[in-house]
Formats: C-alpha cells, structure tokens, sequence
C-alpha cells in the first residue's frame, strides 16, 4: 500500500477511463456511496459512473505518483454547470485508506480554482450531508456557508439533511491557493 502523500505529490487531471475502477472502490458500504453518490446503487459499478458522465462536466482525478506509477486517490466533478452563472461541485470522494491526509482538500480547491479562474463564475455550490461532518469541516474551512438546509430520505427511509453551501468568487480571492 502507498504511505500518505503529502499535499506536494498530488496532482489532477482529467478522469480516464482506466481511472473508473479505483474510483469505484472509493464507497466501502452502501450508506457511504450514497453519501458520494446519492442516484448509484451498491455496489458501484464502472458503468453507473460512465452513466453520469455526460450530465457532468470535468470530471478529475487527484493522483498521487510512487516509485514511477502513479495512482488515483480522488475524484470530484461538476454535477451541475451553467456557462456564466454558476457549478456545483459533485461526487467528491477519496481512497479510504487514505482519508484525513489532504487529499479531499487538494481537489476540491482544485475544482473551486477552475470554476472561479478558468470558467470565472461568480458564484460556487456544493451539497453535504449533515452527518458528514468531516467534510462540513473542509468546506467551511475553504469559506463554503450553508445556504439552504433540504430533507431528504436515506436509502432505508430515514429522514436525513442535506445542505446547500455556496461560496462566491469574491470570498475565493483572498483563499489561500493551490495551482488548478
């Protein structure tokens, strides 16, 4: 197993093909793929994935590279786009064995850097759980605030929250930043 990357040995690009394996390795139980994907059905499958791809948009990759071979350990995406207006960033997922080290920070920085200097929008969404709390944690720290609180059902009929965070382009700017 790779040990930890550091923040200085990720890197990102497009998602390929050959990546869908490992990134449905991603969810270990079906109550974490609903949280990464709520629409999937456990297990993940490559073909749920390659479903979704065409109502997304930049799919990507956080990678991390060891002894010459480089290994995808995240994933994130745009669920939703609108030329101009806004994105919402999707289905952010990490290796589990390497949670906690970065990895989900280095990416969604990555996609909150594209859609602000690339795409210039002025505004940003994303949608989390209440009960992932790690996560919550991340986007406020990245300056994400909650802006609408949803009900939602679980896949075993449980009432659950579902937050809506926004962050504008002008909140971004004075973000601490990672290259996109």
């Amino acid at each position: 197993m790779l040990l930890p990357p550091p923040m200085d040995t990720l890197s990102h690009r497009p998602l390929a093909d050959a990546d869908i394996p490992a990134v449905c390795g991603f969810p270990r139980t079906a109550e974490e793929l609903y949280f990464l994907f709520p629409r999937a059905v456990w297990p993940l499958t490559p073909d749920q994935i390659r479903a979704t791809l065409d109502s997304r948009r930049d799919p990507t990759v956080a990678t991390v590279t060891a002894d010459g071979r480089e290994r995808v350990v995240g994933y994130a995406n745009y669920a939703t786009f609108e030329d101009g207006r806004t994105a919402s960033i999707g289905n952010v997922s990490v290796d589990p064995a390497l949670r906690r080290r970065g990895i989900a920070e280095y990416l969604v920085r990555t996609m909150i850097g594209r859609a602000f200097d690339h795409y210039r929008l002025p505004d940003l969404t994303l949608y989390c759980f209440n009960t992932n709390t790690p996560a919550l944690l991340l986007y406020a720290k990245l300056g994400m605030t909650p802006v609408a609180l949803e009900t939602r059902m679980t896949p075993q009929g449980d009432p659950i929250a579902l937050f809506k965070l926004r962050l504008e382009r002008a909140g971004w700017a004075s973000a601490p930043r990672i290259a996109a």
